[in-house]
């Protein structure tokens, strides 16, 4: 801190606090998705799935907003054909049904592509059709849980009060 109050944190303590943060948000956000959440639709309703997935991400939302303050992310959840938007800060995905074709179109995030429910997995789980088997990431699933992480990757939380202050030495 300088002489005039203003906050310039020692470089070491800011990267203590991103590192922090990242693990209070992925924290966050893996005890508020459920683990046992699956579509009531069958294997062969995409919309039941998404609204399974949607439900996820909406629990996951709130949990991750508690932590990050305002603003925080925001979900959005449109009906007829059902369609997510989730938006923090510069960041943006979406994930649309594809009814005819039972997928997924996501966009977003570097997660671009055409998605296929996993109907094996324990939480809704989606595995993307569009990418190669020779590229990074090839067959992993996107969570509710790994596309809030994903979105609040470079959020920030709140600076403790107690670093603004003074310290246990006052000036007289």
């Amino acid at each position: 801190m300088d002489s005039e109050g203003g906050l310039n944190p020692n470089p070491i303590v800011a990267m203590a606090m991103r590192i922090r943060a990242r693990k209070d948000i992925g924290a966050a956000v893996d005890a508020a998705v459920p683990q046992d959440a699956r579509g009531s639709g069958g294997d062969d309703d995409v919309a039941a799935s998404l609204e399974a997935f949607a439900a996820a991400l909406r629990t996951g939302t709130a949990r991750l907003n508690t932590v990050l303050g305002k603003p925080g992310v925001t979900f959005i959840r449109l009906e007829h054909p059902l369609r997510v938007r989730l938006r923090f800060a510069d960041k943006r995905a979406s994930l649309d049904v594809d009814s005819r074709r039972q997928l997924v179109i996501v966009r977003g995030l570097g997660l671009d592509g055409e998605y296929q429910f996993d109907p094996g997995a324990d939480v809704p789980a989606l595995i993307n059709l569009s990418q190669l088997s020779t590229e990074e990431g090839y067959g992993e699933a996107l969570t509710p849980s790994r596309l809030l992480k994903a979105i609040a990757a470079d959020a920030e939380l709140p600076r403790p009060a107690h670093l603004d202050a003074l310290g246990p030495i006052q000036p007289s």
